[in-house]
């Protein structure tokens, strides 16, 4: 990973969940010059700072990608952009449908034209599978986010930036993911709430995640969208794992019904998406719609996968075993009091 030794790394929403995996990987694994971490929760940019106390090459910015000249200015002296900030959480943004806009629409808008202006190297931005032929407002606006991110790549002042998107499926033990509030429903002593007991989700590791993001980030020459390969469960499993781990003495599993804006099965790829996508080893590129000549002359020699649509439902499907293994693995069927602070922070 040549392209991070060495660089100034801007991170934004780099105090969440994925941001702070990808900062402690970054700094065990890859040598960067600095990491200037963006983001608008003055608690967990000072929680961060105390873990890092000592670690000279951390710069915290407090700002909102919605304040282009904040912005802008924090990301001054960065080569290497990664967009991690979103309002993802479902129903708040089906709610509040403005607000995800200005976050995840305008915030990404932002992001181009500074780091264009300031001639960055190379932007990855994450996205997620609810992107994929979008039922809710928040999916819309990644979907919105990713073809800014592809287009992007038409500006070019003589120092062209780089712009690539990562798309994933849910992200195991993030923030707002269903894993902390089945374990916080839990220690509350309340029953877990399942939408749909049949529902089916991707699954993948946060440091799967960050994988994913240095890949692009190696390898991505404009307007792609790197998509991992990664297998699947049901909510019902899930939640029959979690209530056997927490107790002997079984709790209730209560169905709510699918909530506004839901699917019982997500998407990774829709079958039209296809007809412009192909497989290389454990993941998938998919390919901008419009032209990008340095994006055509690299995948040119390569066969797409045709009219296949790869959802949750027809991915490999995990067995409790398989994902009980997963969940133990990541720390989520251990310690109450070290799982309580996972929901936390």
């Amino acid at each position: 990973m040549n392209i991070i030794k060495n660089k100034t790394i801007f991170v934004t929403g780099g105090t969440g969940s994925f941001g702070s995996m990808f900062v402690r990987q970054l700094l065990d694994n890859y040598s960067p010059k600095e990491i200037i971490i963006y983001s608008r929760d003055e608690d967990k940019q000072g929680a961060m700072r105390l873990e890092y106390k000592n670690e000279s090459r951390l710069r915290f910015m407090l700002g909102d990608i919605r304040d282009f000249d904040a912005l802008y200015e924090s990301m001054r002296g960065a080569e290497i952009v990664v967009h991690a900030a979103a309002l993802k959480w479902i129903p708040e943004v089906e709610h509040n449908v403005w607000q995800g806009v200005l976050t995840n629409v305008v915030g990404a808008q932002n992001i181009i034209r500074a780091a264009r202006d300031l001639n960055v190297e190379k932007v990855i931005a994450l996205s997620t599978d609810k992107a994929v032929e979008p039922v809710n407002a928040y999916g819309m606006t990644k979907a919105l986010q990713e073809r800014l991110i592809t287009t992007a790549n038409f500006y070019d002042n003589g120092n062209r930036t780089i712009f690539v998107s990562t798309r994933y499926g849910n992200v195991l033990g993030s923030r707002g993911s269903v894993v902390p509030l089945f374990r916080s429903l839990l220690d509350q002593g309340k029953p877990i709430t399942v939408t749909d007991p049949k529902m089916t989700r991707f699954i993948m590791t946060l440091k799967d995640s960050v994988k994913l993001v240095l890949k692009a980030m190696e390898e991505g020459v404009g307007g792609e969208v790197f998509v991992k390969k990664m297998p699947g469960h049901t909510i019902g499993d899930l939640a029959e794992i979690m209530v056997e781990d927490f107790s002997k003495n079984r709790q209730k599993i209560q169905v709510i019904g699918k909530r506004p804006g839901e699917k019982i099965h997500e998407d990774l790829l829709s079958a039209a998406e296809g007809e412009r996508t192909i497989e290389l080893d454990d993941y998938y590129v998919v390919l901008p719609q419009i032209s990008i000549p340095e994006t055509e002359k690299k995948y040119k020699k390569y066969k797409k996968i045709g009219s296949t649509r790869y959802g949750s439902d027809n991915t490999k499907r995990l067995s409790k075993t398989e994902l009980k293994k997963i969940l133990k693995g990541e720390g989520w069927l251990e310690n109450k009091d070290e799982i309580a602070l996972k929901v936390a922070y």
